[in-house]
Protein backbone atom coordinates (compact mmCIF):
# COMPACT_ATOMS: atom_id res chain seq x y z
CA UNK A 1 0.00 0.00 0.00
CA UNK A 2 1.63 3.50 -0.95
CA UNK A 3 1.28 6.08 1.25
CA UNK A 4 -2.01 8.21 0.49
CA UNK A 5 -1.61 12.31 -0.60
CA UNK A 6 -3.17 13.36 2.52
CA UNK A 7 -0.47 11.53 4.44
CA UNK A 8 2.52 13.12 2.47
CA UNK A 9 0.46 16.16 3.41
CA UNK A 10 0.80 15.62 6.94
CA UNK A 11 4.48 14.30 7.26
CA UNK A 12 5.71 17.37 4.68
CA UNK A 13 3.82 19.90 7.03
CA UNK A 14 5.31 18.54 10.13
CA UNK A 15 9.15 18.42 8.60
CA UNK A 16 8.00 22.02 7.65
CA UNK A 17 7.38 22.79 11.13
CA UNK A 18 10.00 21.02 13.10
CA UNK A 19 12.75 23.51 12.55
CA UNK A 20 10.68 26.18 13.58
CA UNK A 21 9.37 24.39 16.63
CA UNK A 22 13.41 23.63 17.60
CA UNK A 23 14.05 27.14 16.60
CA UNK A 24 11.69 28.57 19.28
CA UNK A 25 12.86 26.06 22.01
CA UNK A 26 16.15 27.47 21.44
CA UNK A 27 15.14 31.28 22.05
CA UNK A 28 13.22 30.26 25.15
CA UNK A 29 15.87 28.53 26.62
CA UNK A 30 18.58 31.46 26.01
CA UNK A 31 16.19 33.96 27.43
CA UNK A 32 15.63 31.68 30.79
CA UNK A 33 19.36 32.31 31.14
CA UNK A 34 19.28 36.26 30.21
CA UNK A 35 20.21 38.56 33.60
CA UNK A 36 16.28 40.18 34.96
CA UNK A 37 16.05 43.70 34.76
CA UNK A 38 16.13 45.22 38.20
CA UNK A 39 13.43 45.55 39.96
CA UNK A 40 11.41 49.12 39.90
CA UNK A 41 11.18 50.65 43.18
CA UNK A 42 8.22 50.52 45.17
CA UNK A 43 5.75 53.73 44.48
CA UNK A 44 5.31 54.17 48.43
CA UNK A 45 7.99 54.38 50.91
CA UNK A 46 10.08 57.27 51.95
CA UNK A 47 13.73 58.25 52.49
CA UNK A 48 14.38 59.24 56.40
CA UNK A 49 17.37 61.78 56.99
CA UNK A 50 19.25 61.86 60.20
CA UNK A 51 22.24 63.99 61.60
CA UNK A 52 24.58 62.88 63.84
CA UNK A 53 27.07 64.50 66.27
CA UNK A 54 27.61 67.93 67.76
CA UNK A 55 27.76 70.54 68.88
CA UNK A 56 27.10 71.79 65.20
CA UNK A 57 29.63 73.85 65.17
CA UNK A 58 32.28 74.62 62.55
CA UNK A 59 35.47 72.81 62.28
CA UNK A 60 33.83 70.02 63.96
CA UNK A 61 32.78 66.70 62.53
CA UNK A 62 29.23 65.16 61.64
CA UNK A 63 27.43 62.37 60.06
CA UNK A 64 24.73 61.75 57.57
CA UNK A 65 22.32 59.12 58.32
CA UNK A 66 19.91 58.59 55.73
CA UNK A 67 17.69 55.14 55.18
CA UNK A 68 15.26 54.67 52.13
CA UNK A 69 11.93 52.44 52.04
CA UNK A 70 11.16 53.44 48.44
CA UNK A 71 14.48 51.91 46.26
CA UNK A 72 17.91 53.50 45.36
CA UNK A 73 18.87 56.97 46.06
CA UNK A 74 21.06 60.16 45.87
CA UNK A 75 22.00 63.12 48.09
CA UNK A 76 22.66 66.70 47.86
CA UNK A 77 24.29 68.77 50.18
CA UNK A 78 23.84 72.12 49.40
CA UNK A 79 22.76 71.55 45.94
CA UNK A 80 26.31 69.25 45.38
CA UNK A 81 26.80 65.62 45.02
CA UNK A 82 27.31 64.56 48.68
CA UNK A 83 26.76 60.69 48.08
CA UNK A 84 23.80 57.77 47.34
CA UNK A 85 22.64 54.47 48.73
CA UNK A 86 20.47 51.88 48.85
CA UNK A 87 18.65 51.54 51.62
CA UNK A 88 21.31 53.17 53.17
CA UNK A 89 23.91 55.99 53.43
CA UNK A 90 25.98 56.87 56.39
CA UNK A 91 28.64 59.05 56.09
CA UNK A 92 31.04 62.25 58.03
CA UNK A 93 31.40 65.24 56.82
CA UNK A 94 33.16 68.52 57.97
CA UNK A 95 30.64 71.41 59.23
CA UNK A 96 30.89 75.02 57.74
CA UNK A 97 29.25 77.64 59.68
CA UNK A 98 26.14 78.72 58.00
CA UNK A 99 22.94 77.45 56.96
CA UNK A 100 22.76 74.42 55.06
CA UNK A 101 20.54 71.74 53.62
CA UNK A 102 20.53 67.96 52.84
CA UNK A 103 18.36 66.95 49.53
CA UNK A 104 17.36 63.43 49.28
CA UNK A 105 16.20 61.98 45.81
CA UNK A 106 14.68 58.21 45.22
CA UNK A 107 12.85 57.70 41.91
CA UNK A 108 9.49 57.90 43.99
CA UNK A 109 10.52 60.37 46.92
CA UNK A 110 12.01 62.66 48.04
CA UNK A 111 13.41 64.02 51.66
CA UNK A 112 15.12 67.73 52.82
CA UNK A 113 16.78 68.58 56.09
CA UNK A 114 18.25 71.90 56.93
CA UNK A 115 20.46 72.48 59.71
CA UNK A 116 22.40 75.56 60.94
CA UNK A 117 26.19 75.39 61.74
CA UNK A 118 27.39 77.85 64.60
CA UNK A 119 30.48 79.51 64.44
CA UNK A 120 33.55 78.60 66.14
CA UNK A 121 34.12 80.45 69.72
CA UNK A 122 37.03 78.96 71.40
CA UNK A 123 39.29 76.30 71.69
CA UNK A 124 39.79 73.26 74.12
CA UNK A 125 40.53 74.02 77.54
CA UNK A 126 39.61 77.28 77.15
CA UNK A 127 37.66 79.07 79.74
CA UNK A 128 35.70 82.02 80.53
CA UNK A 129 34.94 84.41 83.44
CA UNK A 130 31.27 84.69 83.86
CA UNK A 131 28.94 85.74 86.78
CA UNK A 132 25.67 83.46 87.84
CA UNK A 133 23.05 85.08 90.74
CA UNK A 134 25.49 87.47 91.71
CA UNK A 135 28.42 84.78 92.51
CA UNK A 136 31.37 84.42 89.97
CA UNK A 137 31.74 81.69 87.70
CA UNK A 138 33.32 80.20 84.88
CA UNK A 139 32.51 78.91 81.36
CA UNK A 140 34.36 75.89 79.55
CA UNK A 141 35.34 75.57 76.00
CA UNK A 142 33.13 72.08 74.53
CA UNK A 143 33.29 71.82 71.18
CA UNK A 144 34.56 74.78 70.34
CA UNK A 145 31.62 77.10 72.34
CA UNK A 146 31.58 78.08 75.50
CA UNK A 147 29.05 76.32 78.41
CA UNK A 148 26.54 77.48 80.65
CA UNK A 149 28.15 79.74 83.24
CA UNK A 150 29.05 77.09 86.13
CA UNK A 151 29.87 78.05 89.92
CA UNK A 152 32.21 76.38 91.90
CA UNK A 153 31.00 73.90 94.55
CA UNK A 154 29.05 74.77 97.69
CA UNK A 155 31.26 74.54 100.60
CA UNK A 156 29.01 75.69 103.05
CA UNK A 157 25.54 76.99 103.36
CA UNK A 158 25.43 80.93 102.85
CA UNK A 159 25.30 82.11 106.38
CA UNK A 160 26.85 79.52 108.09
CA UNK A 161 28.85 80.24 111.29
CA UNK A 162 31.92 78.47 112.47
CA UNK A 163 33.85 78.64 115.35
CA UNK A 164 37.78 80.12 115.32
CA UNK A 165 40.17 81.58 116.90
CA UNK A 166 41.40 84.79 117.10
CA UNK A 167 44.15 84.58 119.72
CA UNK A 168 45.51 82.50 122.46
CA UNK A 169 42.52 83.01 124.73
CA UNK A 170 39.89 83.77 122.70
CA UNK A 171 37.15 82.70 120.05
CA UNK A 172 35.16 83.87 117.64
CA UNK A 173 33.41 82.63 114.32
CA UNK A 174 33.49 82.87 110.64
CA UNK A 175 30.29 83.44 108.15
CA UNK A 176 30.14 81.45 105.25
CA UNK A 177 29.55 83.82 102.01
CA UNK A 178 26.34 84.25 100.40
CA UNK A 179 27.78 82.31 97.44
CA UNK A 180 28.52 79.20 99.29
CA UNK A 181 32.17 79.07 98.55
CA UNK A 182 34.08 80.32 101.36
CA UNK A 183 34.40 81.87 104.66
CA UNK A 184 34.79 85.29 105.99
CA UNK A 185 37.73 86.35 108.12
CA UNK A 186 37.56 85.58 111.73
CA UNK A 187 35.45 87.96 113.71
CA UNK A 188 35.77 88.29 117.68
CA UNK A 189 33.44 86.80 120.09
CA UNK A 190 32.77 85.58 123.11
CA UNK A 191 35.56 84.83 125.40
CA UNK A 192 36.40 80.99 125.62
CA UNK A 193 34.83 79.20 128.20
CA UNK A 194 38.58 77.38 128.44
CA UNK A 195 40.37 79.99 128.75
CA UNK A 196 42.55 81.02 132.44
CA UNK A 197 40.71 83.40 134.29
CA UNK A 198 44.42 84.90 135.34
CA UNK A 199 44.30 85.81 131.44
CA UNK A 200 42.40 88.40 131.53
CA UNK A 201 43.90 91.21 131.29
CA UNK A 202 46.93 90.06 129.84
CA UNK A 203 47.87 90.41 126.59
CA UNK A 204 48.80 86.04 126.32
CA UNK A 205 47.89 83.04 128.17
CA UNK A 206 50.51 80.41 128.66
Amino acid sequence: MFPTSEFMAKQNTFAFLLPLLLVCAAILAAYSFLPKPAAEAPSGGAISLFLQGGPLVSGNNAALRAVSTCGAFGVLLDGAEFGGGSPLLSRQFLLEEGSHSFFAQGKNCNSTLAFTVLARECEANETKECEKSGCAGARKCAGGIFSECALPERICYPGEKVGCSTDSCSFGYMVCNACGTGFGKCAPGAANPGSNASCAGTSSCN
